[in-house]
């Protein structure tokens, strides 16, 4: 045993006598801290102490900025349910498919059971803290998220009227060449030049790279959209409402029958 000692030693030796090459550390780069309350696939919402906030109500996630000391305040908000989430006491038991909150910390994610849709006193009085998260963040969201880029030259607008989730009606019009329409089973295919796009984009410039929003105030009415495409880049819209009444609804509304009779005046050859 002494001998092996010995040799191991000597061994040792005489690999520290060659040089050894350095090594640098790389250290691991873990993802903010953050809070997030999820109710279910279509509503959630967080913010990070790296200055971003999200909010998903239904199909739409819009993300925007945040500062560290809003964060924090957040994050304490939520700190009454880090023990044990926030539970339903109604006599029963919960009927609905649970949400979380979540903590992240140092890349460690914990998370408490979150139980909505409950109505007893006791209930609405513990969910003051996560209500007041609720608000402030889809305020924030509205508030101050970043307008969609504008496209810089467009290559195609297509006008879409829909009912219920169904297309009635369809312009889809290409900077030169042959411009499509549709309504129901008929479709009608005619030349659009340069100029003829160029006097479409010009109806709704102004509204490009914004976000319109308005009150609906009519539900079960007509909506549509304005589609501008590029080559190579995301599509951008700007979507209507017939039941809208405030904001620069009218000005949308006008501007869409203008475009709609230059675009007949082209297919029917006025």
């Amino acid at each position: 045993m002494r001998k092996l000692i010995i040799g191991a030693t000597a061994l040792l030796a005489g690999c520290a006598t060659q040089a050894v090459p350095h090594q640098p550390v790389v250290a691991s780069a873990s993802p903010p801290d953050k809070v997030e309350v999820y109710h279910h696939a279509g509503m959630s919402y967080s913010v990070d102490a790296g200055g971003e906030g999200r909010f998903k109500a239904g199909d739409e996630e819009r993300i925007f900025p945040v500062s560290r000391e809003e964060y924090e305040r957040f994050r304490t908000l939520l700190q009454p349910y880090r023990q044990a989430g926030l539970l339903c006491d109604e006599p029963g038991g919960y009927r609905w498919e649970p949400g979380y909150f979540l903590w992240r910390e140092n890349g460690v994610e914990t998370r408490r059971r979150f139980e909505s849709h409950c109505y007893t006193d006791a209930y609405k009085a513990a969910d003051d803290n996560a209500d007041r998260v609720y608000y402030d963040l889809r305020d924030m969201a509205d508030e101050r998220r970043a307008p969609p880029p504008v496209l810089p030259a467009p290559d195609r607008l297509a006008l879409t009227s829909l009912y219920w989730g169904r297309v009635t009606e369809e312009w889809s019009v290409p900077r030169g060449g042959e411009a499509r329409w549709t309504k129901g089973d008929e479709i009608r295919t005619f030349a659009v030049s340069d100029a003829d796009f160029d006097r479409l984009r010009d109806l709704f410039r102004p509204y490009e790279g914004v976000r319109f929003e308005c009150q609906r105030i009519i539900t079960d009415g007509p909506y549509g959209q304005v589609t501008w495409s590029q080559e190579g880049h995301e599509d951008q819209q700007l979507k209507w409402d017939a039941g809208c009444v405030t904001g620069d609804a009218a000005d949308v509304f006008r501007r869409w029958d203008e475009a709609v009779v230059l675009l007949k005046a082209l297919r029917d050859g006025g």
